[in-house]
């Protein structure tokens, strides 16, 4: 089995809230930390959504803003997973870079926190469940970035950059499960 870690890691890029087709999401601010919340329903395998969380390899093919995720943690290490990407919110552009201790319960759960980078705090969960043929995606992140954000309007832009996110699971979940339902 590859080594594995939550691609939501991914969403240390996505502050804020969307909706895609298939998902719900939801975002609070207490104070700097940004509270997260994010639902997928899908028609596929636990196995497969699963999968496509912890595609590494690929996760900027299909993730909106990711530049790179990469595993730093030796083999045999604590898993470390290094993840950049970039954002624009208003007139701004941001770079984040953050490396994640990351824990796995295959294929139901997916813990991190953040040990290094440029986010001061992130820390959530993956959970993942369902069956053969549908799977739901739950997400959950507290994340403070290291850099100032707009009060009244930082929260509103960043849904946008969220709900790419989410899409873009979204989407490679269903390509996926249709290239397997292909003969």
């Amino acid at each position: 089995m590859p080594r594995i870690a939550s691609a939501i890691a991914i969403l240390p890029l996505a502050f804020g809230v969307g909706t895609a087709a298939g998902a719900d999401a939801d975002v609070g601010r207490r104070g700097s930390i940004f509270e997260i919340r994010a639902t997928i329903e899908a028609s596929a395998s636990i196995d497969l959504c699963y999968a496509v969380l912890t595609d590494f390899d690929r996760l900027a093919d299909f993730v909106p803003g990711m530049v790179s995720s990469r595993i730093v943690s030796p083999p045999g290490e604590p898993l470390r997973l290094r993840q950049v990407g970039r954002t624009q919110l208003a007139l701004s552009d941001y770079t984040f870079d953050v490396t994640l201790a990351v824990e796995l319960d295959a294929p139901r759960e997916i813990t991190f926190r953040s040990v290094a980078g440029n986010l001061q705090t992130m820390q959530g969960r993956w959970l993942v469940a369902g069956d053969a043929a549908h799977c739901t995606i739950d997400y959950q992140a507290d994340i403070e970035p290291g850099f100032w954000v707009p009060p009244l309007i930082g929260p509103l832009l960043m849904r946008s950059q969220v709900a790419r996110q989410v899409e873009g699971l979204e989407s490679e979940i269903a390509r996926r499960a249709q290239s397997a339902a292909d003969p």
